[in-house]
């Protein structure tokens, strides 16, 4: 029902990139539609690619593509581009780096990131606005994870926000991961989603759906799709 132009432009750019761009990555969790971060990065001189579209019930749109490599040891450095169809039709660029400061043990990891970012709306450049985040993650049993963010946010109108996610993932087997979440971007009412993730090919190639909305708000429910590549 939604697949017209937007959509059809997404699929091209994911089958563009999965296909014409040769990346290794490590195995781990990709959750490109997800806001909560978890505590890991791609293995030493290895990437990933994640790329990510959405759509509201109120007609708008968006979608993201986000390569990220690991040349050194502990350093991973992730280049993004999103775009959005809506009133003020915003596109931009983002980079970040992230760091482990403590790797994944039996129960729990934690990990640091900065992320800045620009963005151009309505054809009027932003200042450049900057995020620093803590991921945490815990392995709670086989089966279960629980990941969680706390961070600060600087935005270019000399805003200041403190944001924090948390995230579960539950995997039913091999090719099935079942999320839930709940995050915030600014200081109205948080949002929550569940997602889907299934296994195209096991730890390489992942489809996820998501559906999403907004506490106490009206017409802000949307759907996502993603793909996530890592072999």
């Amino acid at each position: 029902m939604f697949l017209h132009a937007s959509i059809q432009w997404y699929c091209a750019i994911s089958v563009f990139l999965l296909c014409g761009i040769v990346v290794l990555a490590q195995k781990s969790k990709a959750d490109p539609l997800l806001n909560t971060d978890d505590a890991s990065i791609t293995a030493a001189h290895r990437c990933q690619l994640e790329s990510a579209y959405s759509h509201s019930t109120a007609g708008t749109w968006s979608y993201q593509v986000a390569p990220a490599c690991n040349f050194a040891e502990n350093l991973e450095l992730s280049v993004g581009y999103h775009a959005s169809k809506d009133i003020d039709n915003v596109h931009g660029f983002s980079a970040q780096a992230k760091t482990v400061l403590k790797p994944m043990g039996h129960f729990w990891g934690i990990a640091s990131s900065l992320m800045l970012s620009q963005d151009d709306q309505s054809q009027h450049f932003s200042d450049l606005d900057w995020f620093l985040n803590l991921p945490m993650s815990f392995n709670l049993s086989p089966h279960l994870a629980v990941d969680t963010n706390l961070g600060y946010q600087y935005a270019h109108d000399h805003s200041h926000l403190i944001r924090w996610g948390i995230a579960t993932h539950y995997s039913l087997n091999d090719r099935w991961v079942l999320n839930a979440e709940t995050y915030n971007q600014d200081r109205d009412s948080p949002f929550f989603q569940t997602a889907a993730h299934y296994s195209l090919i096991p730890n390489i190639l992942t489809f996820e759906a998501t559906f999403g909305d907004r506490f106490n708000a009206f017409r802000q429910r949307w759907f996502g799709l993603g793909l996530s590549y890592t072999p």
